[in-house]
């Protein structure tokens, strides 16, 4: 998919520069009759023919390109809110049946919060990171969140609130663009080159942060800016690999798990919150949704810890990533703390490591640590009034890794 849509964007560039050389040519063919079948043969192969050509051509690879607005329709189709689902996969379907429009069919519509004074390569990376989630979690949270604390009948979702849940979304995704230096430089996920990658991140956060700005909610602002802030500690703290302050007495889990509250709780809770603030609702609400957000983060995190172990195992080749499976194994194995201080430099030490995480429970801890955040983000969401929206919040955290 990447290379298709790195061939894609190439070829429509050249075309477009190719096409717009003859400006004035390119508005003269837009509204004469020259550009029909006929007038294109009496030209044969003269200039004018051409250029006239390159510009049916960019404009056909132009059309048959997927439009962002439709990368970012949920994949799925939604289904009846029942409250009874018992898979992820339906939990979704019917939590994003709750919050669609008639006139909007998606979680966020980043046409929208970025305008359209954005380049076609930027739009490219965009694409590219948008379509690998068709979940939307995070929006699909705040819009949820704004119809649990809504008091019409039916419950109403300001514009706000849907603002907040495209914020929320492109913070996530100026995330992923940076992360995918910081994290990997060697084997990117992104094929565009760590300039554009940052800048692009920049652009997203950039307009994010206006979009922000716009919902005129000091309050609001605030929140989010700690999120924001808090990405970057977060990634900070992975990057330092453990360098502790001076008297820290905290083990190599706690400060995992602070870590993984910083790039990936935090937003989730933060946004919660917000979409509470913005529909007015008082400051234990908000708790609530900071809370939910929060377990729900947290257990978002140690599931996708497991299934990127289950991913890497099958390479032999391939350094285990320091997360929550291999740091529970090595509270009970020296030996694997060991592997884990010389970073894995010893022969055999990747394939000892994946044994003994296999021996040990570490895998099983890390599943009834996501379960238990699961369970307290249940709780602390029960305490809203009943409605719909709740139940489609419960149900969620109750069908987490089903």
């Amino acid at each position: 998919m990447i290379h298709t849509l790195k061939t894609s964007t190439t070829r429509s560039a050249f075309l477009f520069i190719h096409a717009t050389k003859k400006i004035s040519i390119r508005s003269i063919c837009t509204s004469q009759p020259c550009l029909s079948s006929n007038n294109r043969t009496d030209h044969g192969d003269s200039p004018f023919s051409t250029i006239v050509n390159g510009i049916d051509t960019f404009r056909s690879t132009l059309l048959k390109n997927t439009p962002l607005r439709h990368v970012t329709k949920p994949t799925m189709e939604t289904m009846p809110f029942t409250g009874k689902a018992d898979s992820w996969h339906d939990a979704l379907r019917e939590a994003q049946d709750l919050v669609k429009t008639e006139d909007q069919d998606r979680m966020m519509d980043p046409v929208k919060l970025l305008g359209k004074d954005w380049t076609s390569f930027i739009k490219t990376m965009a694409k590219h990171y948008l379509s690998g989630d068709t979940e939307r979690i995070r929006p699909l949270l705040v819009l949820l969140m704004a119809q649990a604390n809504s008091s019409t009948t039916p419950p109403t979702i300001l514009d706000t609130q849907r603002r907040l849940a495209e914020i929320s979304e492109m913070i996530h995704i100026s995330s992923l663009l940076h992360y995918d230096i910081l994290d990997d430089n060697e084997n990117q996920a992104n094929v565009f080159g760590n300039k554009m990658a940052v800048l692009a991140g920049d652009f997203l956060l950039a307009r994010a942060s206006l979009a922000l700005a716009q919902l005129r909610s000091a309050e609001c602002i605030e929140l989010m800016a700690t999120c924001i802030a808090n990405l970057v500690e977060g990634e900070v703290m992975q990057v330092k690999k453990r360098k502790h302050a001076e008297g820290d007495k905290s083990n190599d889990l706690e400060y995992y798990m602070e870590q993984c509250y910083l790039k990936t709780a935090s937003l989730i809770a933060q946004s919660c919150r917000a979409s509470m603030v913005l529909g007015g609702g008082d400051k234990d609400v908000a708790r609530h949704a900071y809370d939910y957000g929060k377990h729900m983060g947290l257990a978002l995190q140690l599931l996708t810890d497991v299934q990127v172990f289950a991913k890497r195992v099958a390479n032999v080749d391939e350094v285990p990533i320091i997360n929550a499976p291999l740091l529970f194994a090595a509270e009970s194995n020296p030996e694997l703390k060991q592997i884990i201080k010389r970073n894995f430099s010893a022969e055999d030490d990747i394939e000892k490591t994946r044994s003994l995480i296999y021996q040990s429970d570490g895998l099983k801890q890390t599943l009834a640590l996501a379960d238990t955040h699961g369970q307290e983000a249940i709780k602390t969401i029960s305490a809203l009034p009943p409605s719909s929206a709740r139940d489609a919040l419960i149900q969620l955290a109750r069908n987490l890794g089903q």
